[in-house]
């Protein structure tokens, strides 16, 4: 099992992946800055597996919002989900991971900048180091705004 660090500008996108159980990355076409580090994204997300762990993060504040497991991953999905696509009327995110559950917080449950090696900067992706997890998780356990969502399906 490996953790992983999801980071978002908002919390506004970290609640509709809530919402949805899903998480999606840019796509290199998809008109945007983050073409620079396309390979070492596609060299992380082809690592996530089912049952990995992730850790949902703004990326200017280090605000932790979310916690979530990996359902299964796959290429591509054409479904608008997030405000930006919505509002554009097209697909940005389509690289997604559904997650199996999710634990959220409207309000940070720590704050914490942690370095990460691997992190893929316009990608918001990176592994997460197994012994900073426990803190992450007391933090959720002792916070007394989280929500929760399973997949049971």
């Amino acid at each position: 099992m490996a953790v992983w660090l999801f980071s978002s500008k908002n919390v506004d996108n970290i609640r509709r992946g809530f919402e949805r159980l899903v998480w999606g990355f840019w796509d290199r076409d998809a008109g945007r800055r983050q073409r620079k580090n396309w390979r070492n994204f596609i060299r992380l997300f082809n690592r996530i597996q089912p049952f990995d762990v992730v850790i949902f993060q703004i990326a200017q504040t280090g605000d932790i919002h979310g916690l979530g497991g990996v359902k299964r991953t796959y290429y591509d999905d054409q479904t608008p989900v997030w405000d930006v696509e919505l509002e554009e009327r097209k697909v940005l995110f389509p690289w997604r991971v559904k997650l199996s559950f999710m634990i959220f917080s409207e309000e940070p449950v720590i704050s914490r900048f942690i370095d990460i090696q691997d992190f893929v900067d316009g990608y918001g992706i990176g592994s997460f180091p197994q012994h900073e997890v426990h803190s992450i998780l007391s933090a959720f356990t002792n916070s007394s705004s989280v929500m929760y969502k399973v997949d049971f399906g």
